[in-house]
């Protein structure tokens, strides 16, 4: 025990080199300047060499009112702190699992668009070729949500105004919309949306904005096309108008077509409702709340 005589704490060698403490008064300082009833943690090293995690409660000592020091209660946090650890390490591991199927499942998708687009060039019908465009448009907008999912920080919801704003450019471009003939007006709360509800949520604005796209403006007509998308309590409120030259049939709700089968399909799975206008030209107005994850069985 020779060898320790007349050696300050400090100088025992017990603290961990990379928290740099040198002193006593090092270690008061870094109590004062944090909250001295709060539990600290420091890193001793025992005689083995081995690092020891070590968590202190501070009790303040007054006399009179006076504060003289503290008195302090440590005890032993290592298999704590290394559980912890393990426990980061193997959620960081499944979180780039699931961005790496986030970004296989966009690819794969990306590949099915492209063979469709491959496909159109060897038909000639018209009405083939926009059978095939609109699964296009589909497939992207399905993609488009694992790529946004496996971009953000957050793997379980997107930020839905960014999503709009990239789905709907996708579409002017896919159906060859100049700046100057269509106008896109948005009006987009800061809303996250989770998987089971971006979703058909994107395929809905898919099939009503293509709608609008294709049938609202003949002959390079000049318009606006307008999205609205609101938080009302719990409520999700999606509007989507036009200010074309309006649907054929005020019956169009009822129509069996592909396009309007899946928006009916999609907004119940939401549990929503469905309004249609056709005052001035084309509104859909749909109310829907986030869907619930589902255990797969």
């Amino acid at each position: 025990m020779e060898y320790i005589k007349g050696l300050t704490f400090t100088e025992l060698g017990l603290f961990h080199p990379e928290d740099k403490i040198n002193s006593r008064q090092e270690i008061i300082k870094r109590i004062i300047e944090s909250n001295p009833e709060e539990p600290f943690i420091m890193r001793f090293i025992d005689k083995n060499g081995k690092t020891h995690c070590c968590q202190t409660h501070l009790v303040p000592i007054k006399v009179e009112e006076n504060l003289i020091g503290y008195q302090g209660v440590g005890h032993d946090i290592t298999e704590l702190k290394m559980t912890e650890e393990k426990l980061k390490n193997s959620l960081a591991e499944k979180e780039t699992l699931l961005r790496e199927i986030h970004h296989r499942v966009k690819n794969n998708m990306q590949i099915i668009s492209s063979l469709l687009s491959m496909e159109t060039q060897y038909v000639k019908e018209e009405e083939t070729v926009n059978v095939l465009k609109e699964s296009q448009n589909r497939i992207r907008s399905m993609a488009m949500v694992h790529e946004k999912l496996y971009q953000s920080q957050d793997l379980t919801n997107i930020n839905i105004h960014d999503y709009i704003l990239s789905l709907v450019n996708d579409l002017f471009y896919s159906y060859h919309i100049q700046k100057d003939q269509i106008t896109l007006v948005t009006d987009v709360d800061d809303i996250k949306l989770n998987l089971e509800t971006a979703m058909p949520c994107g395929l809905i604005i898919c099939e009503l904005v293509s709608n609008s796209l294709k049938n609202a403006f003949p002959e390079r007509q000049k318009g606006k096309v307008e999205i609205i998308l609101k938080l009302i309590g719990e409520m999700r409120h999606l509007t989507i108008s036009d200010n074309g030259i309006g649907l054929p049939s005020k019956d169009y709700l009822n129509e069996e077509t592909l396009g309007l089968q899946l928006v009916h399909n999609l907004t119940n799975q939401l549990d929503g409702t469905i309004k249609l206008d056709l005052k001035q030209g084309t509104q859909f107005e749909i109310i829907f709340q986030e869907a619930e994850y589902k255990t797969r069985t």
